[in-house]
């Protein structure tokens, strides 16, 4: 199998995003608090919005699809950050009324979200380290 990697359309954000909570099941617990209820079409299309607003706000986001070239199915995808000035600020996890099924799984989500990464954060602080580019969300192929 030859895959292509290139930019990812608006469009091809839900595409990449339904195979990623594909291929995880919804055995992976960070994706499942973070980005609930993606193997459902409801819980897809919150996530899909809610990113695609991030992706509207902050520059920095650029997205990339991976897609089998002999079928032309998206396989997988990723997001990047791509900081080329400053380091990134950190953005709390939020979400529209219903992307979480209570309020103590929302506080769950977003602990679990701002933990992520501190121990990096807090190196490339002390030791005044420049950040080109952080993958902010996954890299999944799903064969299938």
């Amino acid at each position: 199998m030859t895959v292509t990697i290139a930019p990812a359309s608006q469009e091809d954000i839900r595409e990449v995003l339904r195979v990623m909570f594909k291929a995880y099941e919804g055995k992976d617990a960070y994706i499942n608090a973070c980005f609930p209820r993606g193997l459902t079409d409801e819980g897809l299309e919150i996530n899909y919005q809610r990113l695609l607003f991030l992706t509207k706000i902050v520059p920095e986001i650029y997205w990339e699809k991976a897609t089998d070239d002999e079928s032309g199915k998206i396989i997988g995808g990723t997001m990047w950050a791509l900081h080329k000035d400053a380091k990134p600020t950190k953005a709390p996890l939020d979400g529209p009324e219903g992307t979480w099924e209570n309020q103590t799984e929302k506080e769950y989500g977003q602990a679990l979200f701002s933990s992520g990464g501190e121990d990096d954060e807090s190196y490339w602080a002390q030791n005044g380290l420049p950040i080109l580019s952080e993958c902010s969300l996954f890299f999944v192929v799903a064969f299938y």
